[in-house]
């Protein structure tokens, strides 16, 4: 977009609102198209640091649609001022502007404005004020330059926010009450970690080092006596958790910018990252990672030109905004389905365990497909399947191969060894085949109608295709305590979360000519530590997963079906159908898999 940027914001709809130095505020829409209208266009001062600085949505933009803004007001002297606007739709109303709050008139330096606001947990308005180059405003409490404001939504001043403040003698009083923390140069951006009272400020240092310090009401961060880490040593000061020199290396650099704790309602970075800090540099166009449990950072992306703030949307992406106006997303290649299973009890009739998988994309991909059952005993189970069958189908119900002992065939016996997935007794089956994007079944079947607990299992054997397993379906009778129907999947091969669907479906099987299915099925989703991530009963019981399921086009047909919608990290996973109720009948669980 044209003009220089100076922050953005998400809001609560997943709209993106980036600042302009010269005073639009520019949306961006959920589909990432920038909107030809502003918001708003304010009449400000842009010279040096100064213009349009901040943005923030009111906790309760939903029903009352305030937006708030940071912006210099031109005059002789400017001033910057925190004011509140009402939002119809994607502009603000005319003349709805509200002033919560007019700063301190400014000096003839153009610089150190701060400007990043944010509400805190408490529903309390933050903003960072530079000291608008003159140290000493950090250390004054007669004005409110050099500091982290706390104010209510409507301006005035909460109670509770510290009077005084070490090493400054006296208290504040008036609009300076507004003071919650002093001693900072330019807080130009700060962050709270979502689901805490976390607080990170950012504090632009002058000519040595650059600071993330830990924000608590009351503290002094010291400028100008301390940049860094006071020395010698004050306790007046609160030194900051985390500082880095001033250069022009991957972690040096002369303005610390942006500020953004990884705690997404959708994760899509690895889950080593939760909880993590990003932040960057302005000049050496950097963004590390910041580990608070130890206050150690590491590289994440360099070659940045000259980024000026960070948030995490709510798809689990990082975004950064550079100064030229341009906002980029960062994500992580999806992981892919890497196996999938289903273990159920086998009987005979419609009552066999049908295990269905659908290869998405370009390329052929190699599977081994696998029927266990009298391994299935190490595990504790009885009434295992004695000596299960395996026939493999296209998606015309062709018959492709059929097995019964995994070591029939001399050549596929020997794929099958060589792929380090041969079954562990003799009388289970096993197919290796390469197949073409499209859609495949698998019956599994007890030999001389055999009956007892099996598990059907599809490997993908060639990841790197391009192709993948997109769906695993697993059909059977379920039962209850071993004989429900329980369906496993693992996702690997690269490092970002992938986004899935799994369902329980029973009453609509009847639509397809099944009788004696399962009435009212229930759902739980398992990590593979055994901890329960989530339960479905009737998949429109919670608004949120509902509208994700309707959104993907995967809504069950019947209203006592379930589904569960999840972004999920690598690794092992568990999906559990049950009838409620102890209820008995065919059900199906399903797990789709999409970007």
């Amino acid at each position: 977009m044209s003009g220089a940027a100076t922050a953005m914001t998400f809001a609560p709809d997943g709209r993106l609102f980036v600042c302009l130095q010269d005073g639009h505020l520019r949306v961006i829409d959920k589909g990432g198209v920038l909107l030809a209208n502003p918001f708003v266009t304010l009449s400000v001062d842009s010279n040096g640091e100064r213009g349009l600085l901040g943005v923030a949505f009111d906790p309760n933009f939903g029903s009352n649609h305030n937006v708030y803004v940071y912006y210099t007001v031109p005059g002789s002297p400017a001033h910057n001022r925190i004011s509140r606007f009402t939002a119809n739709g994607d502009v603000a109303v005319a003349n709805s502007e509200f002033v919560l709050v007019d700063l301190d008139n400014l000096s003839g330096a153009t610089n150190h404005n701060g400007g990043a606001i944010h509400f805190g947990p408490d529903g309390k308005l933050y903003a960072g004020v530079g000291e608008n180059a003159n140290g000493a405003n950090a250390q004054s409490l007669s004005n409110r330059l050099g500091k982290i404001l706390r104010i209510n939504s409507d301006g005035t001043i909460p109670s509770d926010n510290p009077a005084s403040f070490p090493g400054i003698t006296g208290s504040t009083s008036g609009a300076n009450r507004a003071i919650w923390a002093v001693g900072l140069r330019n807080p130009f951006t700060f962050a709270f970690q979502p689901g805490t009272t976390r607080l990170l400020i950012n504090d632009v240092g002058q000519s040595t080092w650059e600071e993330i310090n830990d924000g608590i009401a009351g503290s002094n961060y010291g400028w100008p006596a301390a940049e860094g880490p006071a020395s010698p040593p004050n306790p007046n000061f609160r030194d900051p958790i985390f500082y880095y020199g001033h250069g022009s290396s991957s972690t040096t650099g002369c303005a610390i910018v942006g500020g953004a704790f990884y705690n997404p309602p959708v994760l899509q970075f690895p889950s080593s990252f939760v909880g993590k800090y990003f932040f960057a540099d302005l000049c050496s166009g950097w963004i590390r990672v910041l580990d608070s449990s130890n206050n150690t950072a590491s590289d994440f992306a360099g070659g940045i030109s000259s980024p000026v703030d960070l948030h995490v949307g709510p798809d689990g992406a990082l975004y950064y905004l550079t100064h030229g106006g341009g906002v980029f997303r960062v994500q992580a290649t999806p992981s892919q389905a890497m196996n999938i299973s289903t273990r159920a009890r086998v009987e005979t009739g419609d009552n066999v365990l049908i295990g269905g998988f659908i290869i998405t994309g370009n390329a052929a991909k190699k599977v081994i497909i696998r029927a266990i059952g009298p391994s299935l005993s190490q595990h504790g189970l009885s009434d295992v399947l004695a000596d299960p069958t395996l026939d493999l189908y296209d998606g015309n119900s062709a018959l492709l191969q059929s097995n019964d002992n995994w070591q029939d065939d001399p050549s596929q016996a020997s794929q099958i060894s060589a792929s380090g997935l041969a079954p562990s007794s003799n009388p289970e089956s096993a197919i290796i085949a390469t197949l073409q994007p499209g859609n495949y079944t698998a019956i599994v079947r007890g030999k001389n109608s055999g009956q007892g607990i099996a598990l059907a299992e599809v490997y993908d054997l060639d990841p790197a295709a391009d192709s993948q397993l997109g769906n695993i379906s697993g059909r059977s009778y379920v039962q209850t305590n071993d004989d429900v129907m329980i369906g496993g999947f693992i996702i690997g091969n690269n490092i970002g979360a992938t986004k899935v669907i799994v369902r329980a479906i029973g009453p609509s099987l009847s639509q397809s000519g099944l009788s004696n299915v399962l009435a009212d099925p229930t759902l739980e989703l398992y990590d593979g530590n055994g901890a329960l991530l989530q339960s479905n009963d009737n998949w429109q019981d919670d608004a949120d997963q509902a509208a994700r399921i309707s959104g993907a086009n995967l809504a069950p047909s019947n209203s006592l079906e379930s589904a569960i919608w999840a972004s999920l990290a690598p690794g092992n996973y568990t999906a559990i159908v049950r009838g409620k109720n102890n209820g008995v009948g065919i059900g199906i669980v399903e797990v789709y898999s999409f970007p």
